[in-house]
Order: C-alpha cells, then sequence, then structure tokens
C-alpha cells in the first residue's frame, strides 16, 4: 500500500475512533441519575441504586457541596468535615474517591477548589425542593429530614449546618406544601388539600397552624367527625409535648364544624356592605375580636347569596383584619385564596394584587421570606393601583429588613409610603408609614424613622386605635436613644394600654419592650429584665394564632441579651445563644448578624464562626 493510502486509512480511523469514543461519552452523559438527599440518602443510576459508600461521610460532603454554591478550598472542607483526622487533606482525598465512584464520575470533584458541577441528566431532590414548582411536590423524600438518621459529633461545625440546614428545608417544604393545601382549598378539592395539609401535620406536629388548616379542610369536606378527631389529636399533642391547651386559632378552626345560620335575602345585597363597614370601623376603633366576629358573618351572609363580587369583598376585609390583628393565620391564607382564585375567574387584577399583598405579609409574619417576595412580586405585576402596590411594596420592605437587605428595603418603604399617600386612604397610610419607620429604625437612621413614625402617629389618633400602638413604640424607642426618657415611657405606656385593649400580641410585646429599654436606659436592670421577659411571652403568644411571629421575638430576645450583659454576663450568653438558634435557620440575617456580636459562649461561637466561613 503507497504511503498515501495508509495515511489516509490511519486518518480515518483515527476519526471513527474519535466519533465512538464521543458518542460512547454522550451515552454515558445520558444515563439518568437521581440523588436523594431527603429521608436515607442514595443515588441511582437509570433507576438502580449504587452500591453506597463505607461511612457517613461521604454522604455529609455531598450534601453540603449540593446545597452551597461556589468553590470549596480543600482546606475549608478539610477542616468542615475532617478536622478531627490524624490527616485532614488525606480523609478528603479518600472521601472525593469515594464520592466519585458513587456518582460513577471519574473526572468530577477535582482542583484546588471543589464543587459539585454536575450534567444537567442529573436531579437532586433538595434543588427540586429549592426550585419551589410542582415537580417538588412529587419528589420521594418530600417532608422527610435530610441526611436521615446520620449525625456528625465528631464534626460540630459540620453538624450544626446540618441542623440548620434541615430546619431550612422543613421550612422550605412546609411553606411548599401549605401553598399547594391553600390552593386546592380555594378551588374546593378538599381530599387533595386534606392530602397536603396532613403531611404538614406530619413535619411539625406542634405548629398549631398546621392543624387548625387541617381541621378546616375536614370541616370544608363536610368530613366534621374526622375534624374532631384532628382536634383531638392536636390537643393531646400539645398537652403531652407543651403542657398546653389548643390556642386561638384551633378553636377558630373548629367553630366551621358548626357554622352558624345567617339569614341573607339576595334582593338585598346591601346588608352584606353595610355588615363589612360596621366590622371594618368596629375593627379599627379597637374591637378587633368583635370586629373579625363581624366581617366572618359578612363572609357567610355573602355566600349565602351567591354573589360572587360580595364573597370576594368580604373575603379581603376578613383576611386583611386578620393579617393585621396577627389572627389565625390558617383562616388568613385560606380566605386570601379563595378572594384570590375568585378575583381571577371574575379578571379583576386590583383585588387580586390587593390579595397578594396581604398574602405576602401572612408569609412575613411567619419567617417565609421566599413566599412573601413571590407574592409581593407578582401582586405588583398584577396592578399599578397604588393601594394595592403599597401593600405588596411594604412588605418587600419587610422581608429586606428582616434579612440585612437594607438598600432595597428603603427604597421599597418610601415607595410603599408614597403609593399609600396616593390612594389617599388612611389606613394604608398609617399602615406604610409603620413599616416604613421600622425599616430605618432597624438600619439605624433615628431622623428617618421619627419622620415615618410620627406620621403613623398623627394619622391614625382618633379613628384608627387599633393601628395606633406600633408606632407609637417605635417613637418611644427614639425618644430612648435621644435620652428623652419620660417621653419615651409615656409613649410605651399608652402603647400598651391600647395594646391592652386589642389584645394584639405583637403589640403588647413591642409595648412592654419599649419599657424596659427605657427602664434600662435609668440603670433600672431588674425592672428591665421584668418588662423584657413579659414582652418575650407575649411574642411567643402569636403561636397559638399559628405565626410564631419572629421578627418581635428576635427584637426581645436582642433586647434581653444587651441589657443583661453588664450585671449577668452568663444570662446574657444564654440569652444571646437563644436568640442565634432562633434566626439562624430562619434567613433572618440582620438579627444573625447582631447574634454574632453578642458574647456568646466561646465554643458555640467558634461553631457559628465556622458556619458563617462556609
Amino acid at each position: 500500500m503507497l504511503l498515501r493510502d495508509r495515511l489516509v486509512a490511519t486518518f480515518l480511523y483515527v476519526r471513527v475512533t474519535e466519533r465512538v469514543i464521543e458518542k460512547c461519552e454522550t451515552l454515558l452523559l445520558m444515563r439518568q441519575r437521581e440523588i436523594r438527599l431527603l429521608g436515607q440518602p442514595a443515588v441511582l443510576i437509570e433507576g438502580s441504586l449504587t452500591a453506597p459508600p463505607r461511612g457517613s461521610k461521604v454522604w455529609g460532603l455531598l450534601a453540603y457541596l449540593a446545597s452551597t454554591s461556589g468553590g470549596h478550598p480543600r482546606s475549608q472542607l478539610a477542616e468542615l468535615l475532617f478536622g478531627g483526622a490524624e490527616d485532614p487533606l488525606g480523609a478528603l482525598r479518600w472521601n472525593l474517591a469515594q464520592l466519585r465512584r458513587l456518582l460513577d464520575m471519574p473526572d468530577a470533584l477535582k482542583g484546588a477548589n471543589i464543587s459539585l458541577d454536575l450534567p444537567a441528566n442529573v436531579a437532586i431532590d433538595t434543588q427540586i425542593l429549592e426550585a419551589g414548582d410542582a415537580v417538588a411536590l412529587e419528589v420521594p423524600g418530600l417532608g422527610q429530614e435530610l441526611l436521615a438518621g446520620l449525625s456528625f459529633p465528631d464534626s460540630p461545625a459540620f453538624d450544626l449546618w446540618l441542623l440548620t440546614e434541615r430546619r431550612r428545608l422543613a421550612r422550605r417544604t412546609a411553606s411548599l406544601l401549605g401553598e399547594e393545601t391553600l390552593t386546592r382549598l380555594s378551588r374546593s378539592e378538599y381530599e387533595a388539600a386534606i392530602g397536603y395539609a396532613t403531611q404538614l401535620v406530619s413535619i411539625d406536629p406542634l405548629d398549631e397552624g398546621y392543624h387548625a388548616l387541617l381541621i378546616r379542610a375536614h370541616a370544608l369536606a363536610g368530613d366534621h367527625s374526622a375534624a374532631r378527631r384532628q382536634y383531638d389529636h392536636c390537643r393531646e399533642i400539645l398537652n403531652r409535648e407543651v403542657g398546653s391547651e389548643p390556642g386561638a386559632a384551633v378553636i377558630a378552626a373548629m367553630s366551621a364544624v358548626s357554622p352558624r345560620s345567617i339569614e341573607f335575602r339576595a334582593d338585598q345585597p346591601e346588608n352584606v356592605d353595610a355588615r363589612v363597614d360596621v366590622a371594618w370601623r368596629t375593627f379599627h376603633g379597637g374591637a378587633v375580636d368583635h370586629g373579625i366576629d363581624l366581617g366572618r358573618s359578612a363572609v357567610a351572609m355573602a355566600d349565602s347569596g351567591r354573589d360572587q363580587s360580595a364573597q370576594l369583598w368580604t373575603r379581603l376585609f376578613l383576611g386583611a383584619m386578620l393579617g393585621m390583628a396577627v389572627r389565625g393565620w390558617d383562616e388568613c391564607a385560606a380566605v386570601l385564596n379563595e378572594a384570590l382564585h375568585m378575583a381571577g375567574g371574575l379578571g379583576w387584577p386590583v383585588e387580586a394584587a390587593t390579595a397578594l399583598g396581604i398574602l405576602a405579609g401572612n408569609d412575613m409574619m411567619r419567617a417565609d421570606y421566599e413566599s412573601a417576595t413571590r407574592h409581593a412580586h407578582a401582586g405588583l405585576a398584577r396592578s399599578d393601583d397604588p393601594g394595592a402596590r403599597s401593600a405588596n411594596l411594604m412588605f418587600l420592605a419587610a422581608v429586606g429588613a428582616d434579612t440585612a437587605s437594607f438598600d432595597e428595603a428603603i427604597e421599597h418603604a418610601r415607595a410603599a409610603f408614597a403609593a399609600a399617600e396616593a390612594s389617599t386612604d388612611p389606613i394604608r397610610i398609617v399602615y406604610a408609614a409603620s413599616h416604613a419607620g421600622r425599616v430605618f429604625l432597624m438600619h439605624g437612621d433615628m431622623p428617618g424613622a421619627r419622620e415615618f413614625a410620627e406620621e403613623a402617629v398623627a394619622v391614625a389618633s382618633g379613628t384608627l386605635l387599633t393601628l395606633l400602638p406600633w408606632p407609637l413604640t417605635i417613637l418611644a424607642e427614639i425618644e430612648i436613644a435621644s435620652r428623652e426618657l419620660d417621653v419615651a415611657t409615656r409613649r410605651a405606656r399608652q402603647a400598651a394600654a391600647l395594646a391592652a385593649t386589642t389584645h394584639i400580641a405583637y403589640q403588647r410585646a413591642l409595648a412592654c419592650r419599649a419599657m424596659g429599654l427605657a427602664e434600662a436606659a435609668r440603670g433600672n436592670t431588674g425592672s428591665a429584665v421584668d418588662y423584657l421577659t413579659q414582652a418575650l411571652a407575649y411574642g411567643q403568644q402569636t403561636t397559638g394564632e399559628g405565626y410564631t411571629f419572629h421578627w418581635p421575638v428576635a427584637f426581645v430576645l436582642d433586647s434581653l441579651s444587651t441589657v443583661t450583659a453588664e450585671s449577668d454576663p452568663e444570662t446574657s450568653q444564654r440569652w444571646a445563644a437563644a436568640l442565634q438558634d432562633h434566626v439562624t435557620s430562619l434567613g433572618m440575617h440582620t438579627f444573625t448578624t447582631s447574634a454574632q456580636r453578642k458574647p456568646v459562649p466561646a465554643s458555640l461561637g467558634r461553631l457559628y464562626a465556622k458556619i458563617g466561613s462556609h
């Protein structure tokens, strides 16, 4: 054979070989891989379980890389997971080799910085859950614990990360299931709603809001026996675990089992309008629970008359009252989702945007910041109505303040107040000004906080007594900072007296906190601690309404740690640790930063510092 022919044959052979290799590589990449980290961890390739690795550290390494972005220096991973080993870097190399074998990816996880760069055909259940779409509801381990059954006592920094991540993913799961439950209820798909609500209760059996939602779902489905059984089950769990009776949210849900019969004449829709007007005025006049009861009766009247526009409006007003009073998370969310569904059917974008804004507030109060942000942005996209925009922007500002995104929070707060003023609605103005005052106060801008708080007090005084205590406490805190202690105490006492009438727990908590801070500024530490511990008790009362309204509790814990720092450092450390534990898994970065400045116990401080660096 001529040399030229040999060269051509060799070239063709090489090209064919390259194509065969490329095809094999493509086929290898096409092999579907599934990584399950929720529940008992596993890796499946084409539906078949791969052989598990030796030891649990491989799973820990996989979970950490799958849950964190960017590249991680080898030294950082070695310290996090293998700090107790004789050769931490050697232990890391061995576990990375095990992980490559587990994933059947021999060329992955190499280099100085380790990251989990996976092809598109690899599905990780935790990442599907984070995406939060309908596919997440089909994840096999939904509702189960991250790396269930595994612990890492010889790697305390990683163990703390895992605990925090488990809590965060449990909250993400609960948020997803809660939203799906409420959506199904709004569509009268009761069987599906009951199934999702049952999963919610199994995730957190001590959350009264979930029990209330499941009771409500059974009642709406007409299965009153099941509703009563769920109530008894809830009561038994609370008695056994925390020694308490079911709170107001569960009791209110049980009222749906035997709803009151309200006479309504279809030819007189003005009866509904009159009932809503009286309910609204009564609520803002300070008779909060009576106003809410009137709102519930207005919903029942509207449902009797089959007038969908009346059904929508009564639900919006009831949802707004429940949200402002921090009453019954489940009921508030249920009526607002019904209103949102009705607004979509009627083609009313302003009402839909309003419902989404109030839902955003309902989410924010449970520190469900992802849902709050999603609802608020959806509301802004639905309508340019200034009143609806004010609500959605206001709660975006609140989320920003809690999560230390202050530039965005300030921008949203100013825009929310401007929209409220454009709406000319005094209630929206007071609420937006109060939220803006809180944002500026948390940011440390006392003049800005004073401007908004004074506006809220001026507009609320006289007729909007229910909204008045909160801006009064903001002004009291500003005056404490400027050493106007007598003025601050008078404002705090006025707020406390009004909040005692309205029985709005978070307002009572903030008023007591202001009284405590004033006493601390006078040097009366013992009296200050008494007020602050009472404030903490009030703040925690929202648990019975299904909220566990987190930021007032964080405010009080932060104050308790600060006030006791000099007189009782050990107690101060315990309050700081309680604050850190309260906010770490919630994404409340503003309070996390504050907690990390506190003198927490040295061992705990080192762990949190490591978690922060990772």
